[in-house]
C-alpha cells in the first residue's frame, strides 16, 4: 500500500508543478485530492497559510502565479513512510515584480488516505521532516 502512495505523491507533485503554469487545475489533480484536503504552509516566512478544501489548492495555485513569474518544482527523493511521504524537493522561482531569483531545497510531508492526498506540509527542513514520519 505505501508504495502505491509514494505513486500517488508523485504524481500529484508533477501536476501542482504543471498547475502553476496552467489556467485551470487538471482534472486529475482534483481526482487525487480528498475534498477536504489540508495545504499546510503556515511555516513560509512570506504569506503563511493554511488552504482547505479544492478551493484552497485553487487559492493556492492562483496565490503562485500572481508572485511568481517563473515557478518550478524538481522532486529529488520521495521517501515512503507508509500513510505519509516525504518529498525532498528544490522549488526555483523568479518573482514578478522582483525578477530575483530563488532556489530553496526543502520539504514536504504527504499523507495518503482512500488513495487521495488529505494533507501537505510544507516548508520543512528535509532532515526534520525525515524525523516527524520516524526516519532518520
Amino acid at each position: 500500500m505505501s508504495r502505491a502512495n509514494v505513486e500517488i505523491v508523485r504524481e500529484v507533485v508533477s501536476l501542482m508543478d504543471f498547475a502553476a503554469r496552467a489556467d485551470d487545475l487538471p482534472a486529475r489533480l482534483l481526482e487525487l485530492t480528498a475534498p477536504e484536503v489540508e495545504i499546510d504552509m503556515s511555516r513560509r516566512v512570506f504569506n503563511p497559510y493554511v488552504y482547505e478544501g479544492h478551493a484552497g489548492l485553487r487559492r493556492l495555485v492562483r496565490d503562485v502565479q500572481e508572485v511568481w513569474e517563473e515557478f518550478s518544482i524538481t522532486p529529488e527523493r520521495f521517501v515512503d513512510a507508509g500513510e505519509r511521504v516525504v518529498v525532498i524537493m528544490t522549488r526555483h522561482g523568479r518573482g514578478k515584480g522582483s525578477g530575483v531569483a530563488v532556489d530553496q531545497q526543502t520539504a514536504g510531508i504527504w499523507t495518503v488516505g482512500d488513495d487521495k492526498i488529505i494533507r501537505m506540509e510544507t516548508d520543512i527542513d528535509p532532515q526534520e521532516a525525515l524525523v516527524a514520519v520516524g526516519l532518520d
